[in-house]
């Protein structure tokens, strides 16, 4: 079964990869010339970045709460 990878290498690319698995990838990347800087399971990475977006939308939302809590008590 393919694994979807997102990779970054040492020329500055950015790109998904498919790969039997991570030694696959590593030999797959090296025959074409590219050195990994950053490897990670595509799912992985979506979780993070779902994480992360999920985390921002809070720290908005306090924000604005804030922001009109402090324009209430004024």
């Amino acid at each position: 079964m393919q694994v979807e990878y997102i990779v970054d290498t040492k020329c500055g690319r950015h790109f998904s990869w498919s790969a039997m698995d991570y030694d696959s990838l590593l030999r797959d990347l090296h025959y074409r010339g590219y050195t990994p800087t950053f490897i990670k399971p595509m799912t992985e990475y979506e979780a993070e970045i779902l994480a992360k977006e999920a985390q921002e939308d809070l720290m908005h939302q306090f924000r604005v709460e804030l922001e009109r809590e402090l324009k209430e008590s004024a």
